[in-house]
């Protein structure tokens, strides 16, 4: 092996470390959203569904935080292939309030908005993607067929 390729295999594992240490989340690199741990069924339906449609985004508060995430789209998609409803309100509140990843717990309540939404019980204020008279409404276009 030649010394520029030394000095390379040096350089590269030098910047994966610094890129792994400087992870916010261990857990952000993976689509596992855990939801084999959640009680429910259809809530482990739903969370699996969640983990499938997540994206990956490179955003973050103060650091760039790059990861798989529940995004609006992703809630929209999920929604619409899993045939989401109020009779699924009792399955998401315990995706809610027991999943082991926050980020299924974000999904399970951006679910919640938008199925309250859809049957008029919800109360989302007119600037909120979830409030049907918002002209960038979640579900604008409705579901695909």
């Amino acid at each position: 092996m030649s010394k520029r390729n030394i000095a390379v295999a040096i350089v590269a594992g030098l910047a994966a470390l610094v890129v792994y240490g400087l992870w916010p989340e261990r857990n952000m690199g993976s689509r596992d959203l855990q939801c084999a741990a959640v009680a429910n069924a259809r809530a482990q339906v739903i969370c699996r569904r969640l983990g499938q449609e997540m994206q990956w985004t490179w955003m973050g508060h103060a650091i760039v935080a790059p990861g798989w995430r529940v995004t609006f789209a992703s809630v929209r998609r999920t929604y619409c292939a899993e045939h989401v409803g109020p009779p699924d309100i009792p399955a998401l509140e315990v995706l809610r309030k027991g999943a082991r990843d926050w980020r299924a717990e974000s999904g399970a309540d951006f679910l919640l908005r938008l199925v309250r939404s859809v049957d008029g019980s919800g109360q989302e204020s007119e600037v909120s993607i979830f409030n049907p008279a918002n002209p960038s409404y979640i579900l604008k276009d409705g579901c695909p067929r």
